[in-house]
């Protein structure tokens, strides 16, 4: 019997960093595909796949615990009400990703997100209903095999443009939502909603999307 693989082969970030990057075994053990159900920790993975764009992985993860600190422990309602005079506190600081148009969405998705937790009890919430509240899962055996979008990843980046997100392009957009495992990808079996007490509805063959 073939021995069952545990993270793709052919993910070049995974060959270079784990296990020795502690950042990265965290995130790719403990965080990717794996939903949190919790509104702060949906919102920094969002936020965090925003600055990392157009950045290696390294540069930007490494800047992450200045980051975590500077945007007050990723709190959306402190951020929301973050002044010109910490926007240019960040971008003098040289420890953090120094991107104007990139700190300004922040504190306008933060404002976004307080919004949308005032319309349907939390973000969480907003995306899973999004999904009819299953979780599709991929069986894929690549990592390139996930590609860069698919319809449902274009359909969720509309919509969260309409509801005011910044930076929601259908790329960004569906690694985001492969990433808090609305899309569950992961070869370990690793975030699988079967918890009838979850958001989520009951896992079952009928239920669960697999492709």
């Amino acid at each position: 019997m073939a021995e069952q693989l545990k993270w793709f082969k052919d993910d070049t970030l995974h060959q270079k960093y784990y296990p020795g990057n502690k950042l990265y075994k965290h995130y790719q053990d403990d965080v990717w595909g794996i939903p949190p159900h919790n509104d702060r920790s949906i919102f920094e993975q969002y936020t965090i796949g925003m600055f990392a764009a157009g950045l290696s992985w390294n540069a930007s993860f490494l800047k992450y615990p200045e980051l975590t600190k500077a945007y007050h422990n990723w709190d959306f309602g402190r951020i929301a009400k973050m002044g010109d005079d910490e926007v240019k506190a960040m971008l003098d600081n040289p420890k953090l990703i120094r991107n104007e148009r990139k700190i300004r969405a922040t504190i306008s998705n933060a404002e976004t997100v307080i919004k949308l937790q005032d319309k349907y009890g939390s973000l969480d919430n907003y995306f899973w209903q999004q999904m009819d509240y299953f979780q599709w899962r991929f069986r894929v055996p690549t990592i390139s095999s996930l590609g860069t979008t698919i319809p449902l990843g274009d359909k969720i980046a509309k919509q969260m443009k309409k509801d005011g997100f910044k930076y929601a392009g259908p790329v960004s957009a569906y690694s985001f939502i492969v990433s808090i495992g609305l899309i569950n990808a992961r070869l370990d079996g690793k975030g699988f909603e079967d918890d009838p007490k979850s958001l989520i509805k009951p896992y079952s063959e009928q239920g669960a999307k697999y492709f």
